[in-house]
C-alpha cells in the first residue's frame, strides 16, 4: 500500500502506467497548496477509490475552497469524496502502523514537513521550506518571526533519519544548494534533492530518482541503532530508543516463515497438481540446487493490525464483495488466506485457475506457459524469463489485480476463462517475491449466494440466459430463428459493452 506525497497533476496516470493499482494508494499528504503539489491530490480524490486526505486544518480548508471555485463543485460534494485527517502539529499522528510528526515549514503560504517512523526505519519530507539560518535570524531580529517560531524552524529533524527527501530551488522561497552542500556527509550520504529537475555539473549530492525503478528500499540497506546516530532531542524525535533492527535477525525471519500460515504442508488426498502448488514453501535445499530455502522479502514483514483494514480494502474491489453484511465479510476473511511466493515461483497453476479467487497484495505476476519437465526442479517453480518469453503478449497482475472465474473477473484476459488459462501458470515475477490472498471459490460461491442479493440476482440472470425462451412468434419457421436461440446463450453483455466501447 502506499501513501502519496503533494501528487503532482495526471500523477495517478502515471502510477496507473507503472502497475500501481489506484486501490493500492490508500492516502494523500498535502503539504501546501501551490498547483504543482495538490492538481493531482484534487485528481485522486475525483476518481478512482476513496483515500484519506492528511493534512492540517488550516491546509485542508484552503485546498477545499480553492478546488470548489476552480471546479464550480460545492464544497460539501468535495469532502465527501475523501476523508480528511487532520495533521496537528506537535502531536503524532498514527496512520497504517506508521507514526508522523508534523511541523510548519518557512514558505509563501501555510505548508508543512513531516517525520514517518515505521517498524525501525524513518524518513524527512521537508515539504517545501526555506532552510537559511542566516535569514531565519534576520526575520528574528526584525520581528516577522516569533523565537518560538523561529526555534521551530531551525530544530528541524534534518540528521536523525534514515531518509532525508530536501527541496531545493531559488530563495527566498526555497532553499539555495549551498546550504545543502554545507550539511555534514553523514546527513548528506541519506539525503536526495527534490524539486528540481537537475544539479550543477560535478555537485555532491543526488537528485531524488524517479519512477519504481528508482524506488528506494529502506527495509535493504544497513540498519544502525539510533544510539549510534545523533541522539537528538528535537520534539519530533521518537520516545525511547531502537534496539538491533528486525532486518538484521534472519533467524527470527526464518521461525516468522516457518510459524505463520505462508508455510504449507498439503494434506494427504490433495492431487499432484495443488500439491505441487502448495510445496513450494516445503521443498528441501538438496532437492533443487536452484531453490533457496529463505523466504521471499515480502514474507518478511512483520504483520500489523492495518493488514486486515488492508485486506478488506483489496477484497472491495472484487464485485459482489463489496455489499457484503458484516458477518458475511468475516465469513470471507475467515476462509481467505495469505500466501508469499519467491520470485519464478507457480502462484496459481492452471488447473486450479477457475477454482480460486486470487487478489495480489504485493508484486507482480504474469501467465507463464506451464513446462512439465524443469531439470532440478519441481513444478512450482519455473525457469528464469528469457528475452525471448518477455516479448510474448501475455496477461500481468500487479497489486490490487486479481483473478478468478468470470463471475467476479470482468476482464476476460485475467481471469480463469481467458484463452491461455488452461494451459498457462499465473507466477510470481517480483524480485523481492509476492504476497497473494486466495480464496477458495466454491467456499466464495456459498457466502455470496447468502449474503448478497446482487450475486443472486446474477446467478439467476445467468441461469435464464443458459436457458432461453421460446423462439418469438415472428421468428418461427424462418431461416434465423436459430440464430436467436444461439445469440442469447452466447452473447456477453460485458464483451459487448468491451467490443462497443
Amino acid at each position: 500500500r502506499g501513501i502519496m506525497i503533494d501528487p503532482p497533476p495526471y500523477s495517478s496516470a502515471t502510477l496507473e502506467r507503472e502497475g500501481i493499482r489506484s486501490r493500492t494508494i490508500v492516502g494523500i499528504i498535502l503539504t501546501h497548496c501551490h498547483a504543482d503539489h495538490d492538481a493531482g491530490a484534487f485528481q485522486k480524490v475525483l476518481i478512482g477509490s476513496p483515500v484519506v486526505v492528511i493534512t492540517t486544518p488550516t491546509i485542508y480548508n484552503s485546498f477545499i475552497r480553492k478546488y470548489a471555485a476552480l471546479s464550480a463543485l460545492s464544497p460539501a460534494l468535495l469532502r465527501h469524496c475523501h476523508r480528511h485527517k487532520p495533521a496537528i502539529i506537535g502531536e503524532p499522528m498514527r496512520f497504517q502502523g506508521a507514526s508522523f510528526y508534523f511541523t510548519y515549514t518557512l514558505h509563501t503560504i501555510p505548508c508543512v514537513g513531516f517525520r514517518v517512523v515505521w517498524r525501525g526505519r524513518s524518513m524527512v519530507f521537508t515539504g517545501d521550506h526555506y532552510n537559511c539560518p542566516e535569514a531565519i535570524d534576520k526575520l528574528q531580529e526584525t520581528g516577522v518571526l516569533s523565537k518560538a517560531r523561529a526555534d521551530d524552524l531551525r530544530n528541524l529533524p534534518l540528521q536523525d533519519t534514515d531518509l532525508l527527501l530536501h527541496e531545493a530551488g531559488a530563495p527566498p522561497i526555497h532553499t539555495p544548494l549551498d546550504v545543502l552542500l554545507k550539511l555534514p556527509d553523514r546527513v548528506k550520504a541519506r539525503l536526495y534533492v527534490v524539486h528540481t529537475q537537475a544539479l550543477p555539473e560535478g555537485c555532491e549530492l543526488r537528485v531524488a530518482p524517479t519512477g519504481t525503478a528508482g524506488t528506494i528500499r529502506l527495509d535493504e540497506q544497513d540498519s544502525k541503532s539510533d544510539l549510534c546516530r545523533n541522539q537528538s532531542k528535537m520534539r519530533f524525535s521518537e520516545i525511547g530508543t531502537r534496539s538491533k533492527s528486525l532486518y538484521e535477525n534472519k533467524s527470527m525471519y526464518q521461525s516468522m516463515w516457518s510459524a505463520s500460515e505462508y508455510s504449507y504442508q498439503p494434506s494427504i488426498g490433495e492431487d499432484e497438481a495443488i500439491e505441487d502448488f502448495r510445496f513450494h514453501t516445503s521443498m528441501s535445499m538438496a532437492e533443487s540446487s536452484n531453490f533457496t530455502n529463505q523466504p521471499p522479502p515480502v514474507a518478511m514483514r512483520p504483520t500489523s493490525s492495518t493488514d486486515a483494514w488492508f485486506i478488506l480494502n483489496l477484497l472491495s474491489a472484487v464485485p459482489f464483495l463489496s455489499n457484503l453484511s458484516y458477518s458475511f465479510t468475516m465469513e470471507v476473511l475467515e476462509t481467505a488466506r495469505v500466501d508469499a511466493f519467491r520470485i519464478n515461483d507457480v502462484v496459481l497453476p492452471a488447473a486450479r485457475r477457475n477454482d480460486v479467487l486470487c487478489v495480489i497484495w504485493e508484486g507482480t505476476c504474469m501467465e507463464r506457459e506451464r513446462s512439465t519437465s524443469l531439470p532440478g526442479t519441481r513444478l512450482s517453480q519455473h525457469s528464469p524469463m528469457t528475452a525471448k518469453d518477455a516479448k510474448k503478449k501475455k496477461a500481468v497482475w500487479h497489486a490490487g489485480d486479481w483473478t478468478s472465474p468470470r463471475s467476479l473477473q470482468p476482464d476476460k484476459s485475467k481471469s480463469g476463462e481467458s484463452s491461455l488459462s488452461k494451459t498457462h501458470d499465473i507466477v510470481a515475477m517480483s524480485k523481492e517475491g509476492v504476497k497473494v490472498i486466495t480464496v477458495d471459490f466454491a467456499s466464495l460461491h456459498s457466502i455470496l449466494k447468502s449474503g448478497s442479493a446482487l450475486y443472486r440476482t446474477y446467478l439467476a440472470r445467468k441461469n435464464k440466459i443458459s436457458s432461453p425462451d421460446t423462439i418469438p412468434d415472428c421468428l418461427q419457421g424462418t431461416s434465423t430463428g436459430h440464430l436467436f436461440e444461439d445469440s442469447v446463450r452466447k452473447l456477453n453483455v460485458i464483451e459487448i459493452l468491451e467490443l462497443n466501447s
